[in-house]
């Protein structure tokens, strides 16, 4: 009997364990992105600088610690100057941005990537034509 009750504990003290895991994790929150998207929209409406976000956005996760700071600086910096009227000096930080995240790609993982470099694109072989006496398709 002593044994059934110590298992029944043991169980019940993992689940709620395993309850407040979850909790500090905030597994399940989520976030209105619609909303976050709208306020940024209605500061700055420039597809170009949107567009320059999303790429800078997509290469943070990848990129190093210092670029990754760097570029969110760059980001935020080039939202004020959207917000403030000056879309090109603000285009120009955000590419400065995107610039320094690529960069931190590179030298996290050693390569460009791209495929464009001379040293990486191969040049085709010859196709090698095989002359036979006759066609496939007779057998006599």
């Amino acid at each position: 009997m002593k044994r059934y009750v110590f298992l029944i504990t043991s169980i019940f003290v993992i689940n709620i364990n395993s309850w407040a895991v979850a909790q500090d994790q905030e597994a399940g929150k989520l976030t209105d992105t619609e909303a976050v998207f709208q306020k940024l929209v209605e500061q700055c409406d420039n597809v170009d600088m949107l567009m320059l976000r999303a790429r800078i956005r997509l290469e943070l996760p990848r990129t190093t610690d210092d670029a990754a700071d760097t570029a969110k600086d760059k980001l935020l910096q080039g939202f004020e100057l959207c917000a403030a009227g000056k879309m090109a000096e603000g285009k120009i930080v955000l590419e400065e941005g995107y610039e320094i995240a690529k960069a931190g790609v590179t030298e996290k993982f050693g390569q460009e990537g791209t495929g464009s470099d001379e040293t990486t694109v191969s040049q085709p072989k010859p196709v090698e034509k095989i002359e036979s006496q006759k066609p496939w398709w007779k057998f006599w």
